[in-house]
């Protein structure tokens, strides 16, 4: 157990150290990766919707099969 709790101490310490050596990104790539990010969003929400109204027009057609 103390191995493990070692071993993710100087885990994060390594990646912490990484992050801190690598450098900052800049305000220009934070804001391209927020616009990646919501057009990622954006498309993931329209396919959700696209499979509610699958999912609602197959649950349609069930409901009228079985009620016959």
């Amino acid at each position: 157990m103390q191995k493990t709790v070692k071993l993710v101490s100087m885990t994060a310490a390594a990646v912490l150290t990484a992050g801190i050596l690598g450098g900052c990104a800049t305000t220009a790539q934070v804001e391209e990766a927020k616009a990646l990010a919501q057009q990622a969003l954006d498309k993931a929400n329209a396919a959700q919707a696209c499979c509610d109204a699958n999912t609602d027009r197959v649950n349609r057609m069930y409901q009228k099969i079985m009620s016959k």
